[in-house]
């Protein structure tokens, strides 16, 4: 970009003459919640020119989650003007501007609304959305929120959720993005993608603004080529060293060894030296590892390079498999750069997703030519949200997109995703620039393939299709292997899946769009007799017959299951014990594979007709004779598994049904799940058997220094023993100096009807006695409400950080605020007894609320226990308490995660004392545990350690 291009740039920035507009609410609903503050700042030349703020005096009280979150007091409210007032100041400020929001149809719609409901005009200005806009052209953002995107762009927000504060930033933000766009993306791109928000009828919200900026650089800059901005989502790390060095482990991880050197501050750990030696012995000898690696000894490194050390030595790969996307992530952009930067050695490491989350370039080419005929408003709504991350992305993993959700926009993603049964492998004419060819060719020439379950799971059914042949394996995050299993093992088909199917066939009004229309078109032109052409014709039309009655059965079947579920009062699962139990479900489920059978008849039938063509006859014969070829395959494999739902094997298997019924749904959100109750055998056959070395490793595999829970659950109890090895590497930390276990034996159990005003009332003591930061884990959202509910107000008085899952934001972004606080409150879920590490003082509480024991009503833990006692085995004894074990030791993990860090965990449940199990997760944690027999006891304890800290 030219000098002169920069100017003219910052000229088109500085011409945008705009209103930027933000909104507080005591709700989400316009027609029953009210405006509470009203910002409105007018930019000119690039800067603020004008602002305009005010409270609302609201008719209601105003929640306390709301004032929790806006630091809008009663107070601030109460001598506030009126609506009436607020609005028609508003109106005087804001006049004809352009108004500029984030998400300017929540604030417009608000506003409007207030308008209308007192006969006045709403607001009929021209409008531009910064947050569609940070959709469109920032796919590589955390989340999409005004504070994610801010963050992204390098524009400070310090009072969110303040409208002046959100107002000022939503209009830098718009500067911003006015100034990246223009330098980044050219005019035929962004002429492409005004032409898609026509299509997807959002061009309301950034038609103007996209219109305004194709006409300025038509004019000032024409077809100058512009390049997206750098993109650092790459899916290879490779390191190339000429002469390469033999690594001995105690030279890397010793002190004065290569680490060391490498690390100012470095610490020397034992443990992760000792388990790297596990690792390679375990290679070397072509054995089996299981090995505990206590919190804070290094495992990844600790496995990762004798892992390299083995792959130069066997010149062969090793594939290693996690089971978060996080983990994944850490591995490869963190902890194989530092390798990089470190070893002596060479290695080339590959991040491989499963299959459906890459792209397909001959299916996105295809989409593009369609985008002007075939495409829904919602369609081009998905293509606008893949567009620039097209453009940008090296992988064409989808999932590094934050703009694009896979769950809303499945059935498009499926038109365009790479899917093994529509590939043309090397027939394909994009063959040369496909991202999964490309993925498999990095694969074949890897030392390191970074993977996760789910996929090594689905790759062990289909031949290794993905990750290749392999002889050593390393699971992380190994203890949630056997559920993965049970998952991916299993069977889940639901009416949304089915209907994306049908409609890959045939959609649309008149059924114009699908394979069968364009079949169709393409046989209408063909050079074959009528006759030929009739034949084929008819075969078509029986298969749009074929695809109405599969989705009017498919519809039956899932609203019969939505109505069983809502029915049985089942809160959304109901397990299936004897299909007789089921008469109108299972016959629905007859007429579903009765249609089925026709439409495999029928497809066997065309792909017959199309045997006898001329290939030279007919446009695209040979693409058509491959889609017939997938779409078998793929209707064949459904069918199969609807078999095997039609006559289910109960003894073995857990078959339930599941819902999030809805009456004003459309299209019931219902489906049916078939797994393997125990998935040992399964794990030892596909896996285990096949493979020379597999390290398992996690920091909670053993129970009071045995694997033999881990062991039988996952199947390693079936290998031959001089095979596996079974080792506990401790924890460098001092956790009797560090920490400090309470337990409030005098609480009543948490089925005493009196538990839950006790402990609220001991949690109020506690938060009021202590200001430090706390984090509250729960099993299940009714208490987690009921406690967020509950301290609201008083964390609200103290002005206490305060977060709760479920709340506001997502998982990461409350993460990342808590993080920011040395006093916030965080209260989660089940997902945050795991992989969540918050060092220093962001966390010095930890509160335990009850024993995480699994919901023994849930289908695939129900099944389990009916088969245990079915074998006569106590399943509290052999499945239900060593799992609470390990959960807990999970959850107790979560406060010390380096040398320096202290604080105390607190679990408020009394078994631990009253029951005779209870003594069990004394034993498991790591710390010596103090019994409290009064509030008052407890308060001392924590009030005097924290005194100390």
């Amino acid at each position: 970009m030219t000098k002169q291009s920069n100017e003219k740039i910052a000229g088109f920035v500085n011409s945008l003459d705009f209103i930027a507009l933000d909104i507080e609410t005591t709700g989400l609903d316009n027609e029953k919640d009210e405006i509470i503050e009203i910002a409105a700042l007018r930019f000119s030349k690039g800067q603020v020119a004008d602002k305009f703020q005010s409270f609302v005096r609201p008719s209601k009280q105003v929640p306390k989650f709301i004032q929790h979150l806006t630091r809008i007091s009663t107070d601030d409210l109460r001598e506030a003007p009126s609506l009436d007032t607020v609005l028609m100041q508003l109106g005087e400020f804001v006049q004809d501007k352009t108004i500029v929001g984030h998400n300017i149809g929540f604030d417009l719609g608000f506003i409007n609304r207030q308008l209308i409901n007192k006969n006045l005009s709403p607001l009929q200005n021209t409008r531009w959305d910064t947050l569609e806009l940070s959709r469109i052209y920032l796919p590589y953002t955390l989340d999409h929120s005004l504070n994610s995107v801010c963050n992204f762009m390098d524009i400070e927000l310090t009072d969110a959720h303040r409208a002046d504060a959100d107002a000022t930033a939503t209009g830098e933000l718009m500067l911003a993005l006015a100034a990246h766009i223009a330098n980044h993306y050219s005019l035929l791109t962004n002429a492409r993608l005004y032409q898609l928000c026509k299509q997807a009828q959002i061009e309301h919200l950034i038609g103007d603004f996209l219109y305004k900026l194709v006409e300025w650089q038509r004019k000032n800059l024409g077809a100058a080529k512009l390049s997206p901005p750098p993109n650092d989502k790459v899916n290879v790390v490779e390191h190339v060293v000429e002469n390469n060095k033999k690594v001995v482990m105690e030279d890397f991880f010793g002190i004065g060894g290569l680490l060391h050197k490498q690390f100012e501050n470095y610490e020397f750990r034992e443990g992760q030296l000792q388990m790297s030696k596990l690792v390679k012995q375990a290679f070397t000898d072509n054995k089996h590892l299981a090995v505990e690696a206590g919190t804070g000894v290094g495992k990844s490194f600790a496995y990762l390079v004798p892992a390299i050390g083995h792959t130069l030595e066997s010149e062969g790969s090793v594939v290693i498999s996690t089971n978060t996307k996080n983990l994944q992530e850490q591995l490869f952009f963190k902890d194989l750069p530092l390798l990089r930067d470190i070893l002596p050695q060479s290695f080339k490491a590959v991040l491989v997703k499963g299959r459906e989350n890459y792209i397909c370039q001959r299916r996105w080419e295809a989409i593009l030519r369609e985008q002007t005929e075939g495409l829904s408003p919602w369609e081009a709504r998905s293509l606008l949200y893949l567009f620039v991350w097209k453009l940008q992305t090296l992988s064409g993993d989808v999932s590094e997109n934050s703009s694009f959700d896979r769950k809303r926009s499945s059935f498009f993603w499926r038109k365009i995703n790479s899917d093994r049964y529509s590939c043309m492998g090397r027939r394909c004419p994009k063959a040369n620039d496909c991202y999964v060819m490309s993925l498999r060719k990095n694969i074949e020439t890897a030392s390191l393939v970074v993977a996760n379950h789910s996929l090594l799971l689905a790759d062990l059914l289909n031949d290794n299709s993905t990750l290749g042949p392999y002889t050593h394996l390393i699971v992380d995050e190994a203890h949630n292997l056997p559920a993965s299993a049970a998952s991916h093992l299993g069977i889940e088909i639901s009416n949304a899946e089915l209907t994306n199917n049908f409609n890959q066939l045939a959609y649309g009004a008149k059924k114009r769009s699908g394979f069968l229309a364009q079949t169709q078109q393409n046989l209408n032109k063909a050079i074959i007799t009528d006759a030929a052409k009739n034949h084929a014709t008819q075969v078509i039309k029986m298969l749009n017959e074929d695809v109405d009655n599969l989705k009017d059965a498919s519809t039956e079947l899932f609203n019969e299951i939505s109505l069983r579920l809502q029915s049985d009062h089942s809160y959304g699962k109901l397990r299936i014990k004897n299909v007789a139990d089921f008469p109108a479900m299972f016959t629905k489920l007859n007429t579903l594979i009765k249609h089925y059978k026709q439409l495999m008849k029928d497809l066997q039938a065309l792909q017959n007709i199309y045997s006898t063509f001329n290939p030279k006859q007919i446009h695209g014969y040979v693409e058509t004779v491959d889609n017939l070829t997938a779409t078998y395959k793929r209707f064949s494999e459904m069918e199969q598994k609807l078999l095997t739902i039609q006559n289910p094997n109960l003894e073995d298997y857990a078959l339930w049904l599941s819902s999030d019924y809805s009456p004003d749904r459309k299209n019931p959100n219902s489906s049916i799940s078939y797994a393997p109750v125990e998935v040992s055998g399964l794990l030892n056959n596909l896996l285990y058997s096949n493979i020379e070395s597999i390290v398992f490793t996690s920091a909670t595999l053993a129970i009071r220094g045995s694997f033999k829970y881990f062991h039988n659950q996952s199947g390693l109890s079936l290998i031959e023993e001089d095979k596996l090895q079974s080792e506990i590497v401790d924890s460098p930390f001092d956790y009797n100096t560090q920490s400090k276990l309470m337990i409030s034996s005098f609480l009543p159990e948490h089925k005493d009807k009196f538990f839950m005003n006790q402990a609220l009332s001991c949690l109020q003591q506690i938060l009021g006695a202590t200001d430090v930061g706390t984090m509250m884990l729960f099993t299940s959202y009714k208490d987690l409400n009921t406690v967020y509910d509950h301290l609201s107000e008083e964390l609200y008085k103290k002005g206490r950080p305060f977060f709760a899952q479920g709340k506001v934001g997502t998982r990461t972004s409350i993460l990342d605020e808590f993080k920011r606080h040395q006093n916030a409150v965080l209260l989660g879920t089940n997902s945050f007894w795991e992989g969540v590490d918050i060092q220093g003082e962001s966390l010095s509480l930890l509160i335990l609320f009850k024993l995480p024991f699994l919901v023994p009503s849930e289908p695939i833990v129900e099944a389990y226990i009916d088969k245990l006692e079915r074998e006569g085995k106590d399943s509290f004894m052999h499945y239900m308490l060593p799992n609470a074990l390990l959960r807990l030791r999970q959850g107790f993990g979560r406060l010390i995660r380096s040398k320096t860090d202290r604080g105390v965990v607190l679990i408020m449940d009394s078994r631990v004392t009253n029951k005779r199990y209870g003594r069990f997760f004394k034993e498991v944690l790591p710390t010596k545990s103090l019994e409290l027999k009064s509030e008052l006891e407890l308060l001392n304890e924590i009030t005097a350690f924290f005194s100390k800290s």
